[in-house]
């Protein structure tokens, strides 16, 4: 390349990079303190892109993109942008499963096992007999007997390649080989015991909803859940076939490249191309979004936002304390700053109710979704995963919270009116 002509392009590229450090989309006056928190944590964390939404009760004050969704073509994130939302997932799946329970199709302390008929374990070969003592409550407050501590997490290499060896299946395994799998081995713990976060439990609950409504997972949740929360661009996304507006996804910066999941079409690629399959992950980390399509759906579970999606009785039970303990002094999601988990969320009793969240992680994701007692509700995805995965989470939930308490007026308005 010519001096000239790589200077000019030097030039352009600095210029796109310079206007996309400017937040894209809308926000109501003195929301000033979300914006700074946000470009200063993405340019500290070095993460190319991030979404935001912000509401309180039913009108949205926020929707904003920061960085870049795609570094390779300078393309900014916009408030539409999509975001694999990792765990985030799981909260959709509870929801769903517990529509189920006060339609009367299903109930929490049902046995999973009859409920999977001919894709759950085979009778003969089911090493631990306790299996058959799975509820469907076990699973979703992570109590199931799995604890990836300590025997793997079969949904990501290298435990699913064993479960599709040992279960004749191909790679990536799709969801019954693998529950199929770790049904017929030993369990980790007696179902309700302790608490051990699970990947694999709501995998499982995926399946009981296909098997009760007798239609595929992301179809029914689409219709039943998602449609009427107005959040209709979610769908499962789909590891190397990008939906339109879905952003990239990067590594850390030190990361390697990894030997990819058989099936994917490469030996080694960046993980979040290659170390799963999200196609085969819906109910448990499979789904995609906008932070405002995932705000509309929080905000419409107890009908802050339109129809309530569970009743009163339904969200007091999603949110109480099963009082177990955890597996271990620092398992995830539980046991952190008088916190417990309840049936698909996080909750964090405090004066005037509890504060709901969950996290969300895979590799080239992280995602954040809260929904307070006073009203409030943020949901926050960004398309990378610092390699100090804690220490990122911990700064972006302080620093949420803080960016709230900035706020001196609330300011009146409603983005909702005109935002897609």
């Amino acid at each position: 390349m010519k001096p000239i002509v790589l200077a000019v392009a030097l030039l352009f590229s600095a210029g796109a990079l310079q206007a996309y450090a400017e937040p894209t989309g809308s926000a109501l006056p003195g929301l000033g303190a979300y914006d700074e928190f946000m470009l200063a944590l993405i340019k500290k964390w070095d993460v190319p892109g991030a979404g935001l939404a912000v509401a309180h009760k039913d009108k949205l004050l926020l929707v904003r993109g920061y960085g870049l969704a795609s570094k390779e073509r300078a393309v900014p994130v916009e408030p539409t942008s999509l975001f694999r939302l990792a765990s985030l997932s799981k909260t959709i799946t509870a929801v769903t499963v517990l529509q189920l329970v006060q339609e009367g199709r299903l109930k929490l302390d049902d046995k999973v096992l009859p409920l999977l008929g001919e894709i759950g374990p085979r009778a003969d070969r089911i090493a631990d007999s306790r299996v058959h003592d799975i509820t469907v409550r076990h699973l979703l407050q992570h109590s199931g007997g799995f604890d990836r501590d300590r025997s793997g997490d079969a949904v990501f290499l290298p435990g699913a390649a064993a479960a599709a060896r040992r279960q004749g299946g191909s790679l990536p395994p799709d969801c019954p080989t693998v529950l199929r799998d770790t049904l017929e081995r030993k369990l980790d713990f007696a179902p309700g015991e302790v608490f051990a976060y699970s990947n694999v439990g709501y995998c499982i609950l995926g399946r009981v909803v296909e098997r009760v409504t007798g239609t595929p997972y992301e179809t029914h949740v689409r219709e039943h859940v998602l449609a009427p929360a107005g959040a209709t661009r979610m769908r499962i996304g789909r590891t190397l076939q990008p939906a339109e507006g879905e952003v990239a996804y990067y590594d850390y910066r030190e990361a390697k490249e990894v030997r990819a999941m058989p099936g994917l079409g490469a030996k080694l690629a960046p993980q979040p191309y290659g170390a799963f399959a999200v196609e085969t992950m819906d109910s448990y980390g499979g789904w995609i979004g906008a932070p405002v399509d995932y705000l509309r759906f929080i905000l419409a579970i107890d009908g802050r936002r339109g129809a309530a999606l569970l009743e009163t009785a339904t969200l007091t039970e999603m949110n109480a304390s099963s009082g177990l303990k955890a597996a271990s002094p620092d398992a995830e999601g539980y046991n952190t700053n008088n916190t417990f988990y309840g049936l698909g969320i996080n909750v964090r009793p405090v004066r005037s109710g509890a504060n709901l969240f969950h996290f969300g992680s895979l590799p080239g994701t992280s995602t954040l979704a809260v929904r307070t007692a006073d009203g409030f509700a943020w949901v926050a995805a960004f398309n990378s995963r610092p390699r100090d995965r804690k220490g990122f989470r911990g700064e972006l939930d302080r620093g949420l919270w803080v960016a709230k308490g900035k706020v001196k007026t609330w300011p009146e308005g409603n983005l909702f009116e005109g935002n897609p």
